[in-house]
């Protein structure tokens, strides 16, 4: 029991010096100098982090001749160059990859909500078309039953037409038969009276005749 005591005891003197971390930094400045060693002229003070290209090592190896972005050409210490960016360069790179990656996710969703507008636009869309289409086919409906009661007028008219037509005929046949029989009235009214004229001239004729014959037989 008092060995555990001691060990939490102990834990709990320690835990405060374990929370409180330090780091090292990365900052660094070294000199850029006009040959391979510490006795050269200084050309320029370059800070960690500063992009070099690499043209040459000392025979030693301890010095590397590079050139600046800025054009300098001098020899910096071999130990202070790697090939790789320090932490400080990875976590600016870093920062502008997260930032292009929230500039590309605030773009995906710009994108995201303009098609949520489009297609909602193509919702309505198809729905406007959708009540044009059922209106265009109550309207084919309405002009299907118009053509029919057409259709059925025009042969009912047809029926008519032909109906009239026959009828006519009929009218004229009996107009021509009336007046055949007309004329034939009349003939005989023209052939009676002749007859009638006729026998008169005859009877007319005849009659003085008789009439002498029979004086002279009573005398």
């Amino acid at each position: 029991m008092k060995r555990l005591s001691a060990l939490v005891l102990s834990f709990l003197m320690v835990a405060p010096a374990l929370a409180e971390k330090r780091y090292i930094s990365d900052e660094l400045w070294i000199n850029l100098r006009t040959g391979p060693s510490n006795e050269f002229r200084i050309i320029k003070t370059l800070k960690s982090g500063s992009h070099l290209q690499f043209i040459e090592e000392s025979e030693d190896g301890k010095f590397t001749k590079v050139t600046t972005d800025q054009g300098l050409e001098g020899w910096v210490p071999t130990r202070f160059l790697q090939d790789k960016p320090i932490a400080f360069e990875k976590l600016i790179l870093t920062q502008r990859e997260l930032d292009k990656l929230k500039a590309d996710y605030n773009e995906l969703k710009s994108q995201h909500s303009e098609l949520k507008k489009e297609l909602s636009q193509t919702k309505q869309a198809q729905s406007e078309t959708t009540e044009e289409k059922q209106a265009q086919a109550k309207e084919l409906e309405h002009i299907k039953k118009v053509s029919a009661n057409a259709i059925n007028l025009d042969k009912k008219n047809q029926e008519l037409a032909k109906a009239s037509e026959e009828l006519k005929i009929k009218v004229d046949t009996l107009k021509a038969e009336n007046e055949r029989l007309q004329g034939s009235k009349d003939l005989n009214y023209i052939l009676i009276g002749g007859g009638l004229i006729l026998l008169g001239i005859i009877l007319g004729l005849v009659l003085p005749k008789m009439s002498g014959r029979k004086g002279d037989g009573w005398a």
